[in-house]
């Protein structure tokens, strides 16, 4: 009796963890799905001159919002090639036909809008505030199609780190991706380990990143040979300078280590 009873405590405590887990990736889920709702409007009568991801004509600004987001584009472009009084007419008629102009880019204006273009025809929306204080000993840069990044010069433990981040509205860099792990390694020094978003230090026992969301989530791994190589710490991304290896790779670091670390700039909300 008591070997069934402990094979159901067993079973029970399995199926609340992955419970649990399926509950965090739903949420995951559910956040990718709104994420077009992230798209502000940040100005009118003017556009950007970031790179195009794609372009089409649209009906409307959730059009266009959905549109960007399909292309994992940071901002857009939203007006028309027509005259403003066109243009005007096309936005307060909501039976007509006018077809909107919609550019989705690669990376949003985080440069006090050094890149724009005065045009009266359109309205710029983004993910993000168009001029980021960063301070000093920090390196601001767009990895197009995923997000806005900070990369630090100066070394703190993983804790420090955290609150580095966070003090400019960020946090550690999300990396479980192919887009996010390569895109970042390409701002980090070669062979110098340095913190991202992904860790193993509480009583839970799982790989999560700062968004407290379990590595199971995600399909996507680059752990580097033999790695993880303990079943707690923090991660270190690791450029290689040797051509032949393969890519950028996480490496589990103690994370009362020293490093230079990365933040990842929140969207808009």
């Amino acid at each position: 009796m008591n070997r069934i009873s402990i094979i159901l405590t067993l079973s029970t405590v399995y199926l609340i963890s992955n419970i649990v887990s399926y509950d965090r990736c739903c949420r995951i889920n559910s956040r990718q799905l709104t994420y077009y709702n992230y798209y502000k409007l940040i100005k009118s009568n003017a556009r950007s001159n970031q790179s195009i991801l794609s372009r089409t004509t649209v009906s409307s600004v959730n059009e266009c919002k959905k549109f960007a987001m399909a292309k994992k584009a940071l901002a857009f472009n939203y007006g028309s090639e027509t005259n403003r009084h066109e243009w005007e007419i096309g936005n307060q008629n909501k039976n007509n036909n006018a077809r909107m102009t919609c550019q989705a880019l690669e990376c949003p204006e985080i440069y006090n809008f050094t890149t724009f273009v005065r045009d009266k025809n359109y309205k710029y929306y983004s993910m993000y505030l168009d001029s980021i204080s960063t301070g000093t000993n920090f390196t601001l840069a767009c990895v197009p199609r995923t997000g806005v990044f900070v990369f630090s010069s100066n070394n703190l433990n993983y804790s420090q780190a955290q609150i580095s981040c966070q003090k400019m509205n960020a946090s550690v860099a999300h990396i479980i991706s192919e887009e996010r792990t390569n895109g970042l390694a390409k701002y980090i020094s070669q062979n110098t380990p340095t913190f991202v978003g992904l860790g193993n230090r509480d009583r839970e026992n799982i790989w999560k990143n700062e968004f407290d969301e379990p590595l199971s989530c995600f399909k996507y791994r680059a752990w580097g040979k033999e790695e993880p190589s303990h079943s707690k710490g923090c991660v270190g991304l690791v450029q290689p300078s040797n051509k032949s290896e393969l890519g950028p790779y996480w490496k589990v670091l103690p994370c009362d280590s020293t490093l230079r670390y990365v933040c990842e700039i929140s969207p808009l909300y």
